[in-house]
């Protein structure tokens, strides 16, 4: 039996959020990012992979979006060995609508 310390209603109005925030996520990389990008595991919780179609260099890119004040991780320490295209991390649970979408937007000029 699970144990629970705050009512289903609760869980309930995370959940909702996390979808709020997952849609901007989404309509933000496709109005930013367009078909530059790929994105996977949009149901496996608070974040996402993106996956530039172009050829880039992860900790350059990793390094340019924190100069904006965005941060996003790479992938390559995901992997036992060097991945055939970067990747990146990019998690939304702590942030609202607006900061998710001006994040999008920054990444968009790098990307």
């Amino acid at each position: 039996m699970l144990q629970h310390d705050q009512p289903l209603s609760a869980d309930l109005a995370i959940a909702v959020g996390y979808a709020h925030q997952l849609f901007a996520l989404l309509e933000a990389i496709e109005e930013y990012l367009g078909d530059r990008v790929v994105v996977t595991g949009q149901g496996a919780g608070a974040h996402v992979a993106l996956w530039p179609r172009k050829k880039v260099v992860e900790q350059a890119v990793v390094a340019a979006a924190a100069q904006k004040g965005v941060g996003i991780y790479g992938t390559a320490h995901c992997w036992l060995t060097q991945p055939a295209r970067p990747g990146f991390i990019l998690g939304y649970a702590r942030l609202g609508e607006q900061e998710i979408r001006e994040g999008i937007r920054l990444l968009g000029q790098i990307l």
